[in-house]
């Protein structure tokens, strides 16, 4: 009866931690995403030192808990269910596409049943270096585990998003560059892959082919008009462009020449960055390559 009252006890306090701590959670993550910060820190709350001493909280309520009630290793069994508790929450977030609060009534779920799987190591009575190895068998394998199931999580997440938007999927192959990030804007159905090598990167975009798209008068939005970057009463977008060869143009935006490419239905763009040689750009864009959802959510997520 008293091994019932102590698990009882510490899923009890287990619970109500972890659901009041994921309820703290959810407002910070709310507040942070709708802050626009003038200083650094500006967005966080008091939540927030809240969120990261509270498990500690938790704990030690546990560990007073089982002294109470004449628990013979409290505070390893409160150790253990808060590494177990902790372990289940880094399992939910390893398939989570990015950091995102559990549901109030999973957190204390799993609050329970962490720190009820303590006492209940605890009372096994193991020899203490067992206690100890259980321990470290609990932290070590899910901080091992969770990069790769996350990375999973992040490249399916991406691959989705790659497949819904209906437009080629392109990279170019550069001698030395290679992606470093892919995004997608939906609404305008717009890929955005940027290739690095070194210092220097250059970027390439996909849209739907523009209306009226018709070279060498018109050829498309600029790459500031694309991103609405353009600054506010400076001088009028050129949107014609030369031809350098069949379906593939060049045109001078500010102090960079950008390659336009026609890839049937869609407009591809490549636009220098910082420190890029003329003749890779020239390169990127002579070869580009179309793949797959699936590889370019492998290339971009690292």
């Amino acid at each position: 009866m008293r091994l019932i009252g102590r698990l009882t006890f510490a899923g009890a306090l287990g619970a109500l931690g972890a659901a009041a701590l994921t309820s703290l959670w959810h407002t910070e993550a709310m507040l942070v995403a709708r802050c626009e910060p003038e200083t650094i820190g500006a967005c966080f709350s008091w939540r927030l030192p809240t969120i990261l001493v509270g498990p500690l909280v938790v704990t030690a309520l546990v560990w007073l808990a089982l002294r109470a009630t004449g628990a013979d290793r409290a505070l390893p069994a409160a150790l253990l269910g808060a590494i177990a508790t902790a372990d289940a929450v880094l399992l939910h977030e390893a398939f989570q596409p990015r950091w995102t609060p559990p549901p109030a009534w999973l957190a204390a779920c799993l609050g329970a049943a962490g720190f009820t799987a303590g006492v209940l190591l605890g009372a096994a009575r193991l020899p203490m270096a067992a206690q100890a190895g259980a321990a470290v068998v609990l932290l070590l394998v899910p901080v091992a585990v969770f990069p790769l199931l996350h990375k999973a999580t992040r490249r399916s997440e991406r691959a989705q998003a790659f497949a819904q938007l209906g437009v080629p999927l392109m990279v170019a192959e550069v001698d030395g560059y290679r992606v470093t990030a892919a995004l997608t804007d939906r609404s305008d159905r717009r890929l955005s892959v940027w290739m690095s090598k070194g210092e220097s990167s250059l970027s390439i975009v996909v849209v739907p082919l523009p209306v009226g798209f018709s070279p060498p008068a018109d050829c498309g939005l600029t790459i500031d008009d694309l991103y609405g970057d353009r600054p506010a009463g400076g001088p009028p977008a050129v949107l014609s462009c030369r031809a350098v060869g069949p379906d593939h143009w060049v045109r001078t935006e500010g102090e960079d020449q950008v390659h336009l490419v026609r890839r049937n239905d869609a407009l591809v763009y490549v636009d220098p960055g910082a420190d890029v040689p003329a003749a890779d750009v020239a390169t990127a864009a002579a070869h580009l390559t179309e793949v797959t959802p699936d590889r370019l959510a492998e290339l971009a997520v690292a």
